[in-house]
């Protein structure tokens, strides 16, 4: 190798060199990507919430040599359903969908059928809206599709005259319990949580000093 040879080499080594450190350099100043945002309501299949009383489920069995027309429950009471077949009623209650397929999969195979396919769709599902609102009858609201706290609260009837609207108590199936600001979620729509089926609003009463503060 001659002198030049080495010569633009050492140089195209040195280039290499300094791109790396520079590349290096901007990716460390590089801000950092946000970390992943937590499981929100809309990451959420409702599917995956139990059944609960008052809820409408259709079993369609599918996969059977003799057809097997769907089956609706709107579950009440005990809140089982009852289906072609089996002399065993099915407690649903408490059950997610999927879990109720599998239930009423193995009860079927093997000892009515070799195999079977098993579809549970909630047709209709409740939430439950009490409290400092202007609701006349139930409470219970049905689920139709997607909804926040404070669509919740305008569909049961709005706030009343006496509502703490700061205050309001969200509580989940499992027992989690959210307190919503709902004047600030009117400002900031992302603190306006979404609400499932089965979940309980519960709007309280403002104390004398909320009033007074107008809080």
């Amino acid at each position: 190798m001659t002198y030049l040879e080495r010569s633009f080499r050492h140089v195209g080594l040195a280039g290499l060199a300094a791109a790396t450190l520079c590349l290096a350099g901007c990716l460390s100043d590089k801000p950092l990507p946000p970390p992943p945002r937590p499981p929100t309501t809309m990451d959420t299949n409702v599917n995956q919430f139990p059944l609960q009383i008052g809820d409408t489920v259709e079993v369609d069995l599918t996969g059977t040599r003799d057809t097997i027309l769907p089956t609706t429950t709107v579950l009440s009471g005990a809140g089982t359903i009852s289906l072609p077949s089996l002399e065993t009623n099915i407690p649903a209650v408490g059950k997610t969908p999927h879990e109720l397929e599998t239930i009423i999969h193995d009860l079927y195979v093997p000892n009515v059928y070799p195999h079977i396919g098993v579809t549970v769709t909630p047709l209709q599902r409740y939430f439950y809206v009490g409290g400092q609102i202007n609701m006349t009858g139930t409470g219970k609201q049905p689920y139709t599709g997607k909804v926040t706290v404070l669509g919740a609260i305008s569909a049961a009837g709005g706030f009343n005259d006496f509502a703490a609207k700061t205050k309001v108590q969200v509580t989940r199936e499992n027992g989690t319990i959210f307190i919503v600001n709902c004047k600030k979620a009117l400002k900031h729509p992302e603190l306006d949580l979404e609400i499932f089926p089965g979940d309980k609003i519960e709007v309280p009463k403002q104390s004398f000093w909320d009033a007074l503060f107008g809080r």
